[in-house]
């Protein structure tokens, strides 16, 4: 009897001991792995170029303590006042923001259309609306119109639509197609398939920016305040010209306070939408009702009662249909004072100017990334470990973004002095760059599909390699979408900086603007569009390659 040899399997199958076969490398692949590398590169480089240091650092965190211990405690000298003051600039955040949302939601579904022409153009409007300062709109309707509330409500309105089209267009571009086509195959004509089939898979998405927007105006009035604009901004910054700090740290708790009840509600309503969207995933039966469930109910409510208080908001700001149409026409007229713009005399800072605001920018970016990820993963209930991670994530999270952007660059800049105004602003984006990447990459984890970590899971994977396969490698393209946003969010900051030369380049831009050279601001500002041009640019080509 012979005994019949087995052939040993090749060296390197699935039961050799070599090598396992590697992936092939794609192009979703390579750009997954590229763009970590080259951003962290530049990234690094940046902060090289600055002087950006572990030495630094360190002395500068003592200072900022030193800084911060003689703002506590917090004092409100007038009570009543501030309090007057932060409901007036909320009420001008909330008109800003429902303008916003109107134009936003049209371009939005345009940008994620399958037309180019149509495509390219609402595209074009929403990077122009992002790449111009909110200050430079606020300017620009103050020589249309007049000194108001209008014309912060508008500069806050076009340059939110910036933010809410880009995210209202990827959360279109993200939705499932299934459902449209489930949607189309009942009959339904192009409007009802938007509104059966994409806009409750958006829901969600798009009222956490919302609610996210609301919170960034309400802290963009301390911006408009340091122009003149009124509202509690103005009293941020008449303390910190008086350096009461005590008094500016007061101050600063009353916006943490709105921005934690914003939060609140946006907490309390996403929960209920992401009910109501995969309730209302799958369309109904022809001829049957859609039940009224506890999150439809909730998503009506939040509906209608989103209506009424932009009306009231509209009302209190006095944005009239007839002012409205004043401040367009008073537009047209205001063209040219920006137009044609005038480069003689700042050509001689563009060049070493851009160079300083984009390293500003890529370093910020960089050092942001880096704390959000991790933050904005232990802040969502899907990756948290357990609820106390998560609380504590979260509290953070908001507490970062709650602190507005000018009274961040003011204590890094009185930390660290003039001398060293960019480094203390690339840390002060830093530190707001970190609560916009946790807050947006928390918003994303929170829709992570279950099916990939659980097929991870079954094939023996630990928590590790579950944490980078299934919920970074679902992530992907939306880390990517998010750090070129907060980088062109950073590049437009150049401003903020600029009011207590923190860059040169902003510097300038608020010299010229005080002395009311309009076609210089023009002059400033068309640069730095085309590098936020550039940025949306790289980062739709990637988010094709990715998705």
């Amino acid at each position: 009897m012979t005994t019949r040899q087995v052939e040993a399997p090749p060296r390197g199958g699935p039961r050799g001991g070599g090598a396992r076969p590697k992936a092939p490398m794609t192009g979703r692949r390579a750009a997954a792995w590229g763009f970590p590398i080259v951003f962290a590169a530049l990234g690094i480089a940046a902060l090289d170029r600055l002087g950006v240091g572990v030495g630094g650092l360190i002395a500068g965190a003592g200072e900022v303590s030193a800084l911060l211990a003689r703002a506590w405690p917090p004092t409100l000298s007038d009570p009543a006042t501030t309090l007057a003051h932060a409901l007036d600039t909320f009420w001008m955040a909330v008109a800003g923001t429902a303008l916003a949302t109107l134009l936003a939601a049209v371009l939005g579904v345009l940008a994620a259309s399958r037309g180019k022409a149509v495509r390219s153009a609402a595209l074009g409007v929403i990077v122009a609306c992002r790449a111009i300062p909110d200050v430079v709109f606020a300017v620009f309707f103050v020589a249309a119109i007049g000194i108001g509330p209008l014309p912060g409500v508008l500069a806050l309105g076009l340059h939110s639509v910036g933010m809410l089209g880009k995210l209202f267009a990827e959360a279109i571009e993200n939705a499932d197609a299934g459902v449209r086509e489930a949607v189309a195959g009942t009959g339904a004509g192009p409007a009802q398939r938007l509104l059966a089939g994409v806009l409750p898979q958006v829901a969600p998405a798009w009222i956490a920016a919302i609610l996210y927007r609301l919170d960034i105006n309400f802290r963009g009035s301390v911006l408009l305040g340091a122009v003149g604009a009124g509202g509690i901004g103005l009293d941020l910054k008449t303390a910190f010209g008086f350096t009461d700090y005590p008094e500016a740290t007061g101050i600063a708790l009353v916006t943490v306070a709105v921005v934690l009840l914003v939060e609140a509600v946006s907490v309390t309503l996403r929960g209920q939408l992401l009910g109501a969207g995969r309730a209302g995933s799958i369309p109904p039966v022809k001829g049957t009702r859609v039940p009224w469930t506890r999150s439809r109910l909730a998503a009506h409510l939040a509906g209608w009662g989103a209506l009424v208080l932009a009306a009231v908001a509209f009302w209190r700001v006095g944005a009239s249909p007839a002012a409205l149409a004043d401040a367009a026409s008073g537009s047209v007229r205001a063209l040219g004072e920006f137009f044609p713009p005038d480069f003689a005399p700042v050509a001689g800072l563009l060049g070493e100017g851009l160079l300083e605001t984009a390293a500003i920018a890529f370093g910020a970016t960089f050092l942001g990334a880096l704390a959000g990820v991790p933050l904005g993963l232990a802040a969502a209930r899907a990756v948290a470990p357990n609820n106390g991670v998560r609380l504590a994530a979260r509290a953070l999270c908001v507490g970062l973004r709650s602190i507005p952007d000018l009274l961040l660059v003011l204590v890094f800049v009185a930390a660290f002095g003039l001398m060293e105004g960019p480094v203390a602003g690339t840390l002060a984006l830093a530190v707001f760059s970190a609560a916009l990447v946790a807050k947006l990459v928390a918003d994303d984890a929170e829709e992570l599909r279950r099916g990939p970590r659980e097929a991870v899971l079954s094939a023996g994977a630990g928590p590790g390699q579950e944490l980078t396969v299934a919920v970074l490698g679902q992530l992907t393209p939306r880390l990517v979408a998010t750090t070129l946003y907060a980088l062109d969010v950073n590049l437009r900051a150049f401003f903020i900086l600029g009011i207590v030369g923190a860059g040169e380049l902003g510097y300038a831009l608020s010299q010229h603007i005080r002395a009311l050279d309009h076609s210089v601001v023009t002059a400033i500002v068309l640069p730095v569009f085309v590098l936020v041009l550039a940025v949306e640019a790289i980062s739709a080509r990637l988010r094709s390659v990715l998705r």
